[in-house]
């Protein structure tokens, strides 16, 4: 049973206006409940135990009613929301009066602010504070860290049709509305559907539209320039509820996700899809990312970029472990780990790019800065294109390359006939990628020469009057080698465009 009513224009201006003028922001919320400043979790929400005041004011009602889910008086509701702010929350059916006390109310879903917008989407706790329970097709809270990380590596570039795939609050595609001419936010079910369409209107948005439908069902014969997806990724040992179940791997859903790019991703457009995959024996799952484009994968570009490890014990441990099951499901887990080869868990984002040009593609792997943000990740993808681009070459050669101050390098030495000599070099940078490579002594030298002051032609003739490199090298082979430094963080160039950027 659906709790929320399209209401009228009027209604959702009247609520939306109530909610900016009681300061109802992640900031003043966070401040008034003691909670950390970087945002809001129903992590710390839920373990939130600070009193409500007295005489609460607009913004603690707000809070304790549709934040901390908890029972408000129907009075202090009345003499302290506005007259239409109050009457709109009744009409969309936001507030449900308790059946056991008619003195008091609760909201029957969570809103909340995030990035600007008023969400609204299932609530985590019953009015006592005890959990609430869940159900297969319940609309998940934006509110975790792993939906602020998706939507934290999403551009902020202008596009012309952009698609959030399993998009449950549709919280992607509203901020997608501010750069986007149409955004559709489409999902399997028809509760998150109808959560989508709500805080559109709630948010006054219209040019976001909600669909139903399986993956691309909903939008057969479009295609879009930008397409996000936060899809469940969970292994699961049984079927579990649609927000969370991922298939016995995690990977079912991100696997059908990107065998069907092909028919709705433009040229020039990217996939950004937060995910979780598995390496296993023969293959990693960058290689499988490939693998899944089928017969078009030649016309994809693939960047896999990792924010957290997990080794599958740890994975096992940790499931028991929540849900206090064991021993038994940690032989479960061990033993379908086993049988498929898994090697290491990772979660994170994958970028997929679609070529304009005859050009050939490029698959890359990057372990992610805690700092690192979209602008790092549009960088490496608009450097890597650049290189693989015909006929930019020499814009490449003219670049000027500055090394990052975030590198270091670190010297090995060993016990040589009585004394310490170097035995061998490696560089080092945690920024935007955490990034190791082994490198022989002049390489460490022509980092600490790209100081902005010369072109990677001029560093490439100094190489060879220096005796660094053999005259005879090749400028593709030497621009390969610099090509990497930027590549992987140790050094930054200023934007080239690329057909990509500037589509």
């Amino acid at each position: 049973m659906n709790p929320l009513e399209i209401g009228s224009q009027s209604q959702f201006a009247a609520l939306r206006s109530f909610l900016r003028e009681a300061g109802y922001t992640e900031a003043r919320i966070s401040e008034k409940l003691g909670l950390p400043a970087e945002g809001l979790d129903i992590v710390t929400l839920a373990d939130n135990k600070v009193p409500c005041p007295a005489k609460p004011g607009p913004l603690d009602l707000l809070s304790r009613l549709f934040l901390l889910g908890e029972f408000v008086s129907i009075a202090d509701a009345e003499n302290q929301f506005h007259g239409p702010a109050w009457a709109a929350m009744n009409a969309l059916g936001l507030i449900e009066e308790d059946s056991t006390n008619r003195t008091r109310c609760f909201a029957s879903v969570a809103l909340y602010p995030m990035d600007d917008f008023f969400i609204v989407s299932d609530r985590w706790s019953n009015p006592d504070r005890s959990p609430k329970q869940s159900f297969s097709d319940i609309v998940y809270p934006a509110l975790t860290r792993s939906t602020r990380e998706f939507l934290h590596f999403l551009p902020h570039a202008p596009c012309e049709v952009f698609l959030e795939l399993c998009a449950g609050s549709g919280i992607a595609a509203l901020i997608a509305s501010r750069q986007a001419r149409k955004a559709i936010a489409a999902d399997i079910t028809e509760r998150s559907t109808h959560f989508a369409n709500f805080n559109a209107a709630l948010n006054g948005i219209e040019n976001v539209t909600a669909v139903q439908g399986d993956l691309y069902q909903p939008v057969q014969g479009q295609v879009f320039d930008r397409i996000a997806a936060h899809p469940p990724y969970m292994p699961v040992l049984q079927p579990a509820e649609i927000y969370y179940d991922g298939g016995e791997d995690g990977e079912q859903l991100t696997r059908r996700i990107l065998e069907g790019l092909y028919q709705y991703l433009a040229p020039g457009g990217r996939l950004y899809c937060r995910t979780l995959g598995t390496d296993r024996e023969g293959s990693t799952f960058d290689q499988r990312l490939r693998q899944w484009l089928g017969a078009a994968e030649a016309e994809f570009d693939i960047a896999l970029f990792i924010s957290k490890n997990l080794e599958p014990s740890r994975f096992a441990m940790d499931s028991a472990v929540r849900r206090s099951t064991g021993q038994a499901e940690v032989n479960q887990w061990k033993a379908l780990f086993g049988k498929l080869g898994v090697k290491e868990i990772v979660t994170g984002t994958v970028v997929v790019q679609r070529r304009t040009t005859q050009r050939p593609v490029f698959t890359i792997r990057r372990s992610l800065s805690s700092e690192a943000d979209s602008a790092a990740i549009e960088s490496v993808l608009r450097w890597e294109t650049a290189c693989v681009t015909p006929g930019l070459r020499e814009a490449i050669f003219a670049a000027k390359p500055i090394t990052s101050p975030r590198v270091q390098l670190l010297v090995r030495h060993a016990l040589r006939d009585g004394d310490f000599v170097p035995q061998d070099f490696s560089l080092s940078c945690d920024y935007p990628f955490l990034m190791d490579c082994k490198v022989q002594p002049w390489m460490a030298q022509l980092l600490a020469f790209c100081d902005g002051s010369r072109s990677i032609h001029d560093l490439y003739a100094e190489c060879k009057a220096s005796g660094w490199i053999v005259p005879e090298t090749p400028p593709r082979e030497f621009l390969g080698l610099i090509g990497s430094f930027v590549s992987g963080g140790f050094l930054r160039v200023e934007e080239i465009t690329t057909p990509a950027a500037a589509g």
